[in-house]
Formats: C-alpha cells, sequence, structure tokens
C-alpha cells in the first residue's frame, strides 16, 4: 500500500446517517478515517494531530462557532497545496482551490475524495521519475 493511501482522512459531517455512510465507504477503499461531528472536534483534532491528517472533507454549515472554511484554512497550515474538500449550500469559490460540491450524495464526496488522493499519489509518483531522467540528460 501506497504512502498516500496510509494517510488518514478527516471527515467533518453533523448528518450521522450521512456521516457513518461516508466513513463506511472511505474505510472500503482502505483509507485509515476520523470523524468529527463539530466543527470544535474537527479543530481539536487538526491542531493535535495535523500531521497525521492527510486529507480532509468537511461540511461548510457546522454546529458551533467553526464552519468547514475555518477547518480548511486551519487545515492549509499543514498542507497548503492539498485542496479540502467542502460541501455546501451553495458554489462558492475557494481562493486556496478547494473542491466545493454542491449537496453532493455520499458517492459523489467518496469518489471525490478517491479522485483528490490518487491524483496526488501519482503527482508523487511521477516526480521521482521525472528527476531520474533529468539526471540522465545532464
Amino acid at each position: 500500500m501506497s504512502p498516500v493511501m496510509n494517510e488518514c482522512v478527516l471527515i467533518v459531517e453533523c448528518t450521522p446517517g450521512f456521516c457513518e455512510r461516508l466513513v463506511q465507504a472511505c474505510r472500503a477503499a482502505n483509507y485509515n478515517v476520523l470523524a468529527a461531528d463539530s466543527g470544535e472536534s474537527a479543530f481539536t483534532i487538526l491542531r493535535h494531530r495535523q500531521h497525521q491528517i492527510g486529507w480532509l472533507y468537511s461540511r461548510a454549515a457546522l454546529p458551533g462557532l467553526i464552519d468547514g472554511w475555518i477547518l480548511a484554512d486551519q487545515y492549509h497550515q499543514a498542507y497548503p497545496s492539498r485542496p479540502v474538500i467542502i460541501a455546501a449550500h451553495d458554489t462558492r469559490f475557494s481562493a486556496r482551490s478547494d473542491i466545493v460540491l454542491k449537496e453532493p450524495t455520499v458517492t459523489v464526496v467518496s469518489e471525490t475524495i478517491r479522485h483528490v488522493v490518487e491524483g496526488a499519489e501519482a503527482a508523487r509518483a511521477a516526480a521521482p521519475l521525472g528527476l531520474r531522467e533529468h539526471r540522465r540528460a545532464a
């Protein structure tokens, strides 16, 4: 299993049934998963385990004072180039190239997570190859 696959996905979802189905879908895809049902809980996880969290999915609107956008900012402190997947009631522009999904289903979110992780995995695999090719040419 690749290093990317061993990283953990933090799922922040306040709808219990949706959260459980998404956690099951991610675990079935061999991802390690942590789940939080509020922005405050997720913020605490990100602060204490930020380098163990490889990927973040969050609902934009969450109970409490911390929403998905604040969580995305916190996540980007550890991973500035990785997108956060955010579920929102409407489409919104993200300055950090986060992926904003309008009222997604569990299937759409799990496929988006898989696409983002596999894309990062492909980029990591290609980087050393490109470096080796460059060294041969030199």
